[in-house]
């Protein structure tokens, strides 16, 4: 009974800490920790993507096909209060302006968004929109898509160290990520998605080979990862796994 309480508390943090739901603090001061609770991530962007797909089921006889895929495009960026978007946004920032390692930190940081952010931001949900016009069983695509993203933030944070010798988000999770924590949101990620068969196999192993690319740059150019570059590799793992499913897709025919 005691070890079903702890789960319920990890669960309403990970609920928390990726959405825009508000859960009382003294709920939240419960929690064993942030990182017990990462066995929840890929279940909350199974949820996010749920919920998005029953609000758009809701407006369907007022929408578009083209405002549906929009829509699908902006619940979730709305759902997480702009959180990974933010993360995005301050990666190409970061890494397009900054010099050096410590440029980059430095850019990332800065709470004002600038050119390339603003692109990023705008060629990322106008990539999604395209992509959700076109990918097969659109919504099943897309439960698969907001799963492994938020998967891909305990893979992150079991790999690799955090960057920022000062602290800061991320450093709550990175490099503290345990083998059972991944171990149970890796299984829980391919169990949401085994109506796939062979093909959710397919997006995993793409997925955790894009996720320790991305990682491996990161860790290349400043020594690790922080909070944003998870957000910001979540939100670019969504567009990658369209991609493979679009490209899978016309291979098979």
């Amino acid at each position: 009974m005691k070890f079903m309480i702890h789960l319920l508390y990890d669960f309403l943090s990970a609920v928390s800490f990726l959405t825009i739901v508000p859960i009382p603090s003294r709920i939240l001061s419960k929690t064993r920790s942030l990182v017990s609770s990462m066995v929840f991530y890929p279940f909350i962007g199974f949820l996010i993507a749920a919920l998005s797909l029953g609000l758009v089921a809701g407006l369907k006889p007022f929408l578009s096909e083209r405002l549906e895929s929009l829509l699908l495009v902006l619940f979730p960026i709305l759902l997480s209060g702009g959180l990974h978007v933010d993360g995005l946004a301050d990666f190409f920032d970061g890494f397009f302006q900054g010099r050096n390692r410590e440029g980059i930190l430095a850019v990332m940081k800065d709470s004002r968004i600038g050119v390339w952010g603003t692109l990023s931001v705008v060629f990322l949900v106008l990539l999604k929109w395209e992509f959700l016009m076109i990918v097969p069983v659109r919504e099943m695509s897309f439960l698969t898509a907001l799963t492994f993203s938020r998967w891909s933030f305990v893979v992150l944070s079991y790999l690799f160290p955090y960057a920022r010798p000062e602290g800061g988000l991320g450093q709550a999770f990175a490099g503290k990520v345990g083998f059972r924590e991944l171990a149970v949101a890796s299984a829980s990620c391919l169990a949401m998605n085994c109506i796939l068969g062979s093909l959710g196999i397919g997006l995993f192993i793409g997925s955790a080979l894009f996720v320790f690319c991305a990682g491996k740059f990161y860790q290349k150019k400043i020594g690790g990862i922080t909070g944003d570059l998870m957000g910001a590799t979540g939100e670019m793992l969504e567009v990658f796994i369209y991609f493979l499913i679009v490209l899978l897709s016309v291979w098979i025919k």
